[in-house]
């Protein structure tokens, strides 16, 4: 598992946290957006002398046409395998930062400085990387861990209040799958209260979380699963979405796919209406969207038959039976995964 260090004004002093000077040479892939606020403050940190790779923000760049301007830059700055990318940013840099990486000479080593709530919490752990195909998100893509992960909490000051509270979806996730303890903890403010100690500790529950699963099975063949719990039918919603004039945050579609599938649980017996109520109440709280408009459950379900638990066209699911306690390699009968999917609408 990667190493990952949890602090306040780490990027500062990141050269006392690891040292750079065995690799041949440096290269930092970023956006536009992000390059504003850090890149400098990285590079004057880093105290050798690097290369820089920005590109546009968005989930519209995570596909193969910027991996191939990445690997160009690489090569035009004359990276070899002893080099290292440092990705600085939010989950689609982190998730194509980390393919490039990977499939750059066969594999250089990566390290992540994760900008964004969404990716400390989430893209910071467990090692997929990956870029969107036909509209499927993260349709390709590798397992590799980074050699690092730096988790810089004062990079959350630019954060606009959205990519904020989109976190939280997956933040509230990791509660339904742990335990009511987290749960409550995570949803007894809307995110914007929480000051930087409050988040500190979320943020690290949250990796402790996702890592003890991933520890037990990294390739997602088994337990894993419950990390995909909201995820079935909230990815088919977000690379929808794309295609409208109101694309959704991964966090807000995850929100959306945990209210529709906690009501799947509901309506084939395995969870109660009280769970129901509570994990809707906790995503409302949040100041997460639960419904969605302008789509069909005739657009939803086909989306769905490329989820990546699937086997052999048939959908898998993972769904709570409590909070705290959610189960994997489901099947659902389709009449009540309509009803779940109707959920959605407004």
């Amino acid at each position: 598992m990667e190493k990952i260090f949890i602090g306040n004004n780490f990027l500062s002093k990141i050269n006392q946290l690891f040292d750079f000077s065995r690799f041949s040479k440096l290269a930092i892939l970023t956006d536009t957006n992000v390059a504003k606020h850090w890149l400098l403050p990285l590079k004057k940190s880093l105290k050798k002398k690097t290369s820089e790779i920005i590109i546009q923000p968005g989930e519209k760049e995570k596909n193969i046409k910027t991996v191939k301007n990445i690997w160009k830059k690489m090569f035009d700055f004359g990276l070899d395998r002893k080099s290292l990318l440092i990705n600085l940013g939010g989950g689609v840099i982190c998730d194509i930062g980390g393919f490039s990486a990977s499939t750059f000479m066969r594999g250089i080593e990566f390290l992540n400085i994760p900008t964004t709530l969404l990716a400390q919490v989430d893209a910071s752990v467990g090692g997929k990387t990956g870029i969107d195909f036909e509209g499927i998100k993260n349709g390709i893509g590798v397992f590799k861990n980074p050699m690092r992960v730096i988790i810089d909490v004062k990079t959350l000051k630019t954060l606009p209040k959205r990519e904020l509270i989109s976190a939280f979806g997956e933040i509230i996730k990791h509660g339904v799958i742990s335990g009511q303890k987290h749960f409550d903890l995570v949803t007894s403010k809307k995110p914007e209260e929480f000051n930087q100690r409050e988040l500190i500790k979320i943020i690290k529950q949250s990796i402790k979380i996702k890592s003890n699963i991933v520890q037990k099975d990294p390739k997602e063949k088994d337990l894993r699963k419950v990390l995909n719990f909201g995820h079935t039918i909230g990815h088919a919603i977000e690379s929808l979405s794309w295609k409208t004039d109101s694309p959704l945050l991964h966090g807000e579609a995850v929100a959306i796919g945990i209210v529709a599938e906690s009501k799947l649980a509901q309506l084939m017996g395995l969870s109660s209406e009280k769970n129901f109520i509570a994990t809707e109440k906790g995503i409302n709280h949040a100041g997460l969207p639960t419904r969605i408009k302008n789509l069909s459950v005739e657009d939803i379900l086909p989306v769905m038959s490329f989820d990546k638990k699937n086997i052999r066209k048939k959908i898998f699911w993972s769904l709570p039976r409590k909070i705290g306690k959610v189960d994997f390699n489901i099947e659902a009968p389709k009449e009540l995964v309509v009803k779940a999917v109707e959920q959605t609408k407004i």
